[in-house]
């Protein structure tokens, strides 16, 4: 199987530790600096829509450290096994890093968004706990480098599910809609910088005090 990933950055935010990473990875990137989240997602999805040479789209938060091993370690786990969509795991937030943004099987659709309390997720020690399998099917993955197939880009409306937001969440219910598995290797651990410069997460959300956006294509090397 030939693959070409194409990796898209929504990113509001300047995190050195995350940016830092995008120089080293050797995949092309599509960053959308400062715009709405709705927006972001809308010129993300067209180009890679428009440019039929990449055959996965991956989104990669701005305050998730991604490092070359990682996706190298997915797109293998794609080649090996032909999954449609797959990602990695990683910490909810700086306080809570044994907690992760994965959850089991058994996820109400019917609801706006995503359950957020404590017992919703997966853990290291606590219930529900993650397995120990390397691989496991979830019902739910907040974007955790999540790598998604052309095929399966086409039949997912990438619209969010509250009009602004949970774009993640939408992806769970379209992929439970069409009987495809979310799967996460469990082995792929990146580091998540949620509280970092997360004031501009909501400004972010609607464009409200943000500079004027732009977007561009980082060429792999």
């Amino acid at each position: 199987m030939k693959i070409k990933p194409l990796i898209f950055i929504p990113s509001p935010r300047d995190i050195p530790e995350v940016k830092r990473l995008w120089h080293i990875i050797p995949f092309d990137k599509f960053i959308v600096k400062y715009k709405p989240h709705l927006e972001a997602y809308n010129l993300g999805t067209e180009f890679f829509r428009r440019n039929t040479k990449y055959t996965h789209f991956i989104v990669c938060a701005d305050d998730l450290e991604v490092t070359p091993e990682a996706i190298n370690h997915l797109l293998n786990d794609i080649k090996k096994f032909e999954y449609e969509t797959i990602c990695g795991i990683c910490n909810v937030d700086e306080v809570s890093k044994d907690t992760y943004v994965v959850q089991p099987l058994g996820c109400d659709y019917s609801r706006k968004g995503p359950l957020t309390t404590f017992e919703a997720w997966y853990h290291k020690e606590d219930k529900p706990k993650l397995p120990d399998e390397d691989i496991i099917e979830v019902g739910y993955a907040g974007f955790p480098c999540q790598i998604v197939s052309r095929n399966l880009f086409e039949k997912v409306s990438w619209k969010g599910a509250t009009g602004q937001g949970n774009f993640d969440w939408q992806f769970a219910k379209d992929c439970y809609g069409l009987g495809v598995p979310i799967m996460c290797d469990t082995r792929v651990k990146l580091y998540h910088r949620r509280q970092q410069q997360y004031d501009r997460v909501n400004a972010y959300k609607t464009g409200d005090g943000f500079p004027e956006g732009y977007s561009f294509l980082l060429k792999s090397f």
